[in-house]
């Protein structure tokens, strides 16, 4: 059991559990054969991303992969305490995602980088969260293998390319509920940014991005349905010409 509390923990369609975590996020699916996550959080998640496969009303056991949207500690973190204790569980990414998921070096904000931008509260808050959330852990997914079409035959999720973040950020539809699930190409809401931004799709803070201007051509082309379930942010949905949480 987990000490650490999610921000939300919502119900977005049957067999579609989305959770805003305490500084990252991801989703719970209900497969055919068996529970699939939408990235696993910080290394100190591990914990409550399983507790969350429970609240969602599924055994643990039945754990069967993880889809990756891109390798950044805060998104892959919680793999290898979950795979220390269900080691067939398959964590998929697409091919140039690899080597940040594989990692322990990854394409990811340095704290040389970070450094520079302390004077910001809201960035030194966040790193604060990001800290205690085991950032600094060195995160290795050896077994993570590159995704094919086989692997998405008969399933509610497709990948759909999101470059530009990290070499191989990828997002999933999931057609059946009308959703997309975007990890850090499009986001609601960070903690680096203004408490007073209205959560909506936006941009991730720039300097978290490794190709900023593919990122925005990314972003431009993303199927965007009903529901978006971000990286970082609250789950939002479409309200006539506006964005709103779900189930606010």
């Amino acid at each position: 059991m987990s000490s650490r509390e999610p921000r939300s923990v919502v119900s977005v369609a049957p067999g579609v559990v989305f959770v805003e975590g305490p500084v990252s996020n991801w989703v719970v699916l209900a497969e055919e054969d068996g529970v699939a996550l939408v990235d696993a959080g910080y290394p100190a998640d591990t914990d409550l991303v399983l507790d969350t496969v429970r609240y969602a009303g599924h055994d643990v056991d039945d754990l069967r992969r993880v889809y990756v949207t891109h390798g950044h500690v805060d998104h892959v973190g919680g793999l290898p305490g979950i795979l220390a204790r269900f080691p067939r569980v398959e964590v998929l990414a697409h091919a140039d995602e690899l080597p940040n998921v594989r990692g322990p070096e990854r394409q990811q904000v340095t704290p040389a980088e970070i450094g520079g931008r302390l004077a910001s509260p809201r960035v030194l808050r966040w790193l604060t969260r990001a800290v205690r959330s085991e950032a600094l852990r060195p995160t290795t997914v050896p077994t993570a293998r590159a995704f094919t079409a086989r692997d998405f035959e008969g399933r509610a999720i497709t990948p759909f390319p999101a470059v530009g973040h990290t070499a191989g950020s990828t997002a999933y539809l999931l057609p059946a509920a009308d959703a997309i699930v975007t990890g850090d190409a499009v986001v609601s809401r960070h903690d680096t940014q203004p408490a007073s931004w209205a959560p909506r799709p936006r941009m991730i803070t720039p300097f978290f991005t490794a190709d900023q201007e593919r990122a925005l051509e990314s972003a431009r082309a993303l199927p965007i349905p009903e529901i978006l379930l971000p990286g970082h942010g609250p789950a939002v949905h479409r309200v006539g010409a506006e964005w709103v949480p779900v189930g606010a």
